[in-house]
Order: structure tokens, then C-alpha cells, then sequence
């Protein structure tokens, strides 16, 4: 069965490559170096010419298409850089102010991206054509389509400063990063059946043959396609005994082949696990998950002290959350074509993600009664939506905060404002049960 939430090897493989400010802006790049070519061909032929003289643009002389080429190319190489400079102070900005792991979706940024090609292709486009203006020639159509492409890279200029701009603000990142996590978990859950809870009874009872780590770092994406087939074709079972973002040391177990075979190959499960230096967030569902929660605690340290970033964080990691509570996890047994358990694959538990994201919220606004009470209120509304099945989550969450505040907040008033925020979850739960 074919997973909408694993993607194939080359696809990922893809994926990685466009990442960062070299792919995309040499491809975009190399356009331009193409449509210069172009432009020559069809001022060589006269394509345009009735065209041009029917407007009356009767011609240019060929100082001043030189002199208008090189001020565009003059111009550009000026503007990419200061791109190229205003890209790194946004990432300081943004790694000191609002998460370091920020950098890795920021590399990312298609906009970014696209307006430092589009300068880069303007500026390779005014040099060949400025390289190739001669006495003899009519360059009319290559000299307008040089001033278009400035007047583009203009516009496309002031977009990528108004997303900039954007983009430094914590509320609009937050938001963003919701907004992604959000369509990373309608992804997963769309066309995935649930987990039922007979799932690990059905993992046949054969040989088993542990697969082994080939280096440390993280596991940036497992092929389950690959997995199936292989698992298929040695009428076995592949467990996996790890997650994408999971950290693995050389030589740890990383899954289990079960299988009647005498010398299965091994390697061939190695190969399927990709494991790199640093988490990815395709694939990694905790990945969002962890950059939220790192913007709320980073909010919280004495060094900031910014309660209402905190909120907002929670607010929306609270959001997305619900979504998961609404839904439940998919099912971790996949089977093939045929209806036969292939592989065993966890993706995503319920209860880890949960803890994953209240618990370090929890300990870190314990004497922090706004956001204390701003927890409390999120996990109030996740248990107004979430399934029936999910409320002891959430209820077991409410009383490690119920402790905390018992033990850590000296002010009778401020206790009293947190127990009946507590008072008022607690009765919410009761009323869904």
C-alpha cells in the first residue's frame, strides 16, 4: 500500500537539493542566459520588426543600447548583493530573537530564492547582450526585453522586502509554522486508516534478524515503498524500531526483519533509512512540533521574559495538537497489495507528541501564572474536540500542572486563579466522558 505521507527516494532526493540559495537561483539564472540567445535569434530575423515600427520605436543606436545595458547590469550586481546581505541579517535577527532552527525553513524560502535568480538572470542577460551588440544589428526587441526584466526585478524586489519584513515578526512566524505543521498533519491523517488496537497482534511470529545503524545522525526519511517490496519479496515482516528525526548511533538496532529466510539481505533494509547530520522537517511531524516549543521556552528564560510570544506559541501548537486529539494517530501496520502485514511503521504517537509538546511548556511556566494559565485554557478546549479515547492525555497533563502549581506558587491569589482554571478543565472532561 502506498503511503501519502512517505514519499519515494528521489523525491526526497529532490526535495534536498532545492533547498538552499544555490538550485533554484542558478536554474533561474541560466534562463536568463538562455533568453538572451533567444532575443538574438529573433532580432537576427527581424521577427518583430513590422511590430516595432508600427508602434513607432523606429530604432535605437548602439551607444545607447550599450549605455542602457550596462546601468541594468551595473544595477543588479548592486541590488544581489544587498539581497545576498539583508538575507543574513534577517537570519541573525531570526536566530537570536526567534529560534536558531528557524534557519533551516528560511533556507527553504522560495521567495528568497526566486528573487535572487531573477536578479542573477537579469544581470547575465544585460552582460551577454551588452558581450554581443555589434554596429550592423537591430537590438530593439533585446533591449526592451532587458528593460522588462529590470522592471520585474523591481517589483519582485519590493514583494521580497514586504516578505521580510514578515518574516522577522515573531506573531506572522508562529503563525507560519502553524500553518505548515497543520498541512503536515492533514497530510498524514487524510487517506491513512486509524490505528485499531489489535494492530500489534497481527505482526507474524517468525524469525527474527536485526538490521543494524550504518553511522550516527538523524533519520531524515524511510522508504516504506522500499521496505514493502523487499519484505514482500522474502515473504517476511519489516519492524521499525525508529522515527524520522530520531537520533541513531552506529551500529544500533534500527528494525527487525522477520523472515523464514536462511541469509536475508540486509543491507538492502539499511539502504531504505537516510541518515543525515541534521533533522529535516519533511517527514518529521516533531520537528514543527519542537521549533514551536522552542520559540515559547526561548520566551519564557529570565534573558527575554516575553510571557505573550509564549501565548501565542501555545495558542497555536494547542491548534494543531487538537487536530491529532480530533483524529487519532494512523494505523503503524501496513500491508501489501494483497491484504498481507508487510511492515510495521510508526509514524506518530499520540501520547508522545503530547508530551512532547505540554510537558517542557509545563516546566518552564510553573511560576509563570499568565502562562500557566493560558496552558491551562489550551488543554480546556483540546479536550472539547478531541476523542473520547484521548481525554485521559489530556487529563493526566492537567494534574502534572495541578502538582506543579501546588508545589511552586507562593501567592494565595495566584494559586486560586490557576485552581479554578483547573476547576473549569476538569468539569469540561467530565462533561465529555
Amino acid at each position: 500500500m502506498e503511503l501519502v505521507y512517505q514519499e519515494n527516494a528521489r523525491t526526497q532526493a529532490l526535495l534536498r537539493l532545492v533547498k538552499g540559495f544555490l538550485f533554484i537561483p542558478v536554474c533561474i539564472t541560466l534562463l536568463g542566459a538562455m533568453l538572451s540567445f533567444a532575443a538574438f535569434l529573433v532580432d537576427e530575423y527581424g521577427l518583430l520588426t513590422s511590430f516595432f515600427d508600427a508602434l513607432g520605436y523606429k530604432s535605437i543606436s548602439t551607444e545607447g543600447a550599450r549605455s542602457v545595458l550596462s546601468t541594468i547590469a551595473g544595477a543588479m550586481m548592486s541590488v544581489i548583493s544587498l539581497v545576498y546581505s539583508l538575507t543574513l541579517i534577517v537570519f541573525t535577527l531570526a536566530a537570536g530573537n526567534i529560534s536558531p532552527r528557524l534557519l533551516e525553513t528560511f533556507a527553504s524560502d522560495r521567495i528568497t530564492q526566486i528573487t535572487i535568480g531573477l536578479l542573477g538572470a537579469t544581470f547575465i542577460y544585460a552582460l551577454l547582450v551588452l558581450f554581443g551588440v555589434d554596429e550592423s544589428e537591430d537590438l530593439r526587441f533585446s533591449v526592451i526585453l532587458c528593460i522588462g526584466l529590470a522592471a520585474t526585478s523591481f517589483f519582485w524586489l519590493v514583494y521580497f522586502v514586504n516578505d521580510v519584513a514578515g518574516r522577522i515578526r515573531v506573531d506572522a512566524e508562529i503563525g507560519r509554522i502553524q500553518a505548515s505543521l497543520r498541512s503536515s498533519i492533514d497530510t498524514l491523517l487524510a487517506n491513512e486508516p486509524r490505528e485499531k488496537w489489535d494492530d500489534r497482534e497481527n505482526i507474524p511470529d517468525k524469525p527474527v534478524h536485526q538490521v543494524l545503524s550504518r553511522r550516527s545522525g538523524y533519520v531524515t526519511f524511510i522508504d516504506s515503498i522500499a521496505l514493502i517490496g523487499f519484505a514482500r519479496e522474502c515473504d517476511g515482516f519489516v519492524k521499525v524500531l525508529v522515527s524520522p528525526g530520531t537520533f541513531v548511533i552506529e551500529g544500533m538496532p534500527i528494525a527487525e526483519l522477520r523472515t523464514e529466510a536462511d541469509k536475508p539481505q540486509l543491507g538492502r533494509v539499511q539502504r531504505t533509512f537516510h541518515i543525515g547530520k541534521a533533522r529535516a522537517p519533511e517527514g518529521d511531524i516533531q520537528f514543527s512540533v519542537h521549533l514551536m516549543v522552542e520559540i515559547a521556552v526561548r520566551a519564557l528564560s529570565p534573558g527575554v521574559n516575553d510571557s505573550y510570544t509564549a501565548i501565542s506559541a501555545i495558542d497555536h501548537l494547542s491548534a494543531s495538537c487538537a487536530r491529532i486529539l480530533q483524529r487519532g494517530a494512523p494505523t503503524s501496520l501496513i500491508e501489501d497489495d494483497e491484504g498481507t502485514p508487510r511492515l510495521w511503521l510508526t509514524i506518530l504517537e499520540v501520547h508522545d507528541l503530547l508530551e512532547t509538546a505540554i510537558g517542557p511548556l509545563r516546566q518552564c511556566a510553573r511560576t509563570n501564572v499568565l502562562v500557566l494559565d493560558r496552558l491551562v485554557s489550551a488543554l480546556e478546549k483540546m479536550s472539547l474536540v478531541c476523542r473520547k479515547r484521548h481525554l485521559p492525555l489530556v487529563r493526566r497533563q492537567l494534574f502534572k500542572i495541578a502538582q506543579d502549581a501546588q508545589q511552586t506558587l507562593e501567592s494565595r491569589p495566584d494559586r486560586k486563579q490557576i485552581a479554578d482554571r483547573l476547576r473549569s478543565a476538569r468539569n469540561a472532561l467530565l462533561e465529555r466522558s
